[in-house]
């Protein structure tokens, strides 16, 4: 099931949001008429079991439109400030909202009640004007707000990693085998120190809010963010292309350089990162008390942190271990050319270094 989720995750946060509106909008609804009769449900609703299905259909409306939107019209706004976003999608929601209220409100009066399509709108518009629709309006932006922070978390994390912390799959050590890529900001220090914290706290933000355009294209899951640095993770298991984590450091390069212009005019600096792969046998566990969160043990870690650092010293961007490239052996899109061996502190063993070219 987590593979399927991973694979189709566009097609899994298009789900997430347009059930969660039917869900909700049917929750309005069930609330609005508890304790009410049949005979005054049907004056209220109308016939034919149109308080069941308007919401439904409303729901189904509302998610799909603003689902598209997102894709088709917020997606080319990220260069934009951030509190101007906010606003222009809250009207386009609350737009949304009420055109698709009056729609169906006015479909239902034309069927239900026969009403001819002057007297509908009427009715609409005076529907419209009541405190019942007052009443639905907040709920719904408050649904909104609701399914789109859960819908952001899964987007930036990964939903297979939200599902699994739902359902406590991590209470106890479970040992998985994993892929993990550290990325770091090349030059930071020279960075901060140009920009200051405040204005590199935003510069960190608008590189990682880019990575997390392409992460669930590659079926990345964010481990977490340290500093100027993000460790991605991949479930070896489930990945059914083994150069996704090559590939989505070459699109997250392109999509940097794809928003240069944006860089330049607000930072005046253009960011470059460099990362490392490395993949092996990992202790996956919820640590914590009252504020839990989920931690990946294991020498994996401290191998793929390690080779980061010999990017910097070999001059490349990308570096992946012999354990890594053994994986891809054979595969004709890809050519490892051998760097080094290392021998790595507190490991008995060498670590061989190769830099991945794409055929």
């Amino acid at each position: 099931m987590f593979r399927l989720i991973e694979k189709y995750s566009k097609q899994i946060d298009g789900a997430i949001l347009i059930l969660g509106f039917v869900f909700g909008a049917n929750l309005f609804i069930f609330f609005r008429q508890s304790g009410i009769d049949e005979t005054t449900r049907s004056i209220m609703f109308g016939r034919y079991g149109f308080h069941f299905l308007t919401p439904t259909i409303g729901g189904i409306v509302i998610g799909v439109t603003i689902f598209w939107l997102e894709y088709r019209f917020f997606k080319n706004l990220a260069h934009y400030d951030r509190r101007w976003i906010f606003v222009l999608k809250f009207m386009v929601i609350s737009g949304v909202v009420v055109l698709s209220v009056i729609v169906l409100q006015t479909g239902v009066n034309i069927i239900a009640w026969g009403s001819t399509l002057m007297q509908a709108l009427r009715k609409s518009w005076g529907f419209i004007s009541s405190g019942t629709f007052l009443s639905l309006y907040v709920y719904l932006i408050l649904l909104s707000i609701t399914i789109n922070f859960f819908r952001e978390l899964g987007n930036r994390f990964g939903h297979g990693i939200i599902i699994n912390y739902l359902i406590g799959k991590y209470r106890e050590p479970v040992e998985e085998y994993r892929v993990f890529m550290f990325l770091d900001l090349n030059s930071s220090t020279a960075i901060a120190e140009e920009l200051g914290h405040v204005k590199y706290s935003r510069f960190l933000n608008k590189c990682f809010s880019d990575l997390s355009e392409v992460l669930t294209a590659y079926d990345g899951e964010v481990y977490q963010y340290v500093g100027d640095e993000a460790v991605i993770t991949w479930n070896g298991d489930q990945l059914q292309n083994l150069l996704n984590p090559i590939l989505l450091f070459e699109a997250y390069s392109a999509n940097l350089k794809d928003n240069s212009k944006v860089y330049l005019e607000k930072f005046g600096i253009f960011p470059t990162f460099k990362a490392s792969i490395h993949c092996g046998i990992v202790s996956v566990t919820m640590v914590g008390g009252a504020r839990k969160e989920m931690a990946f043990h294991g020498d994996v870690l401290n191998t793929a942190s390690r080779i980061l650092e010999q990017c910097t010293r070999l001059g490349k961007n990308l570096l992946i271990t012999d354990s890594y490239a053994h994986l891809l052996k054979g595969n004709k899109n890809m050519s490892a050319i051998y760097m080094k061996d290392l021998f790595l502190r507190g490991k008995k063993d060498i670590t061989g270094i190769y830099q991945p070219i794409l055929n």
